[in-house]
């Protein structure tokens, strides 16, 4: 295979790979988990040894510019939720192949005899 049907095969897969983010569900990024709490009346049954307290509460939380932001799901959006996320994991090894389909492209064309074109654009 020469440089030329390399480089069209490389550029078809990218853009597949971006038909096939085109066509994930809605997504979210962050973990979901269940989360229980204590009252704090001694007299409920909360406040027994042993007892887990109050819930589940369910919560995604994430990281935005190095802080942990949580969302309360309700029960009935758990399940929803969970594809969200998995979609979102979807999304990642998506990109993490566009990226190396694109260092794949650039180093085939560093390979072609008249070298890399360049497309550049002005600031401004």
């Amino acid at each position: 295979m020469n440089q030329i049907e390399i480089l069209d095969k490389l550029q078809a897969h990218k853009e597949q790979i971006l038909q096939q983010i085109r066509e994930l569900d809605d997504f979210r990024q962050g973990s979901l988990s269940p989360r229980y709490r204590k009252c704090g009346k001694p007299y409920c049954h909360c406040a027994k040894d042993g007892s887990k307290g109050h819930g589940p509460h369910w919560l995604v939380t994430r990281s935005i510019n190095k802080k942990t932001v949580s969302t309360t799901i309700p029960k009935e959006k758990v399940e929803i939720t969970y594809h969200q996320i998995d979609t979102f994991h979807q999304f990642q090894e998506l990109v993490k192949e566009y990226v190396e389909t694109n260092i794949k492209i650039c180093d085939a064309q560093l390979k072609e005899p008249q070298g890399p074109s360049v497309k550049v654009q002005k600031k401004g």
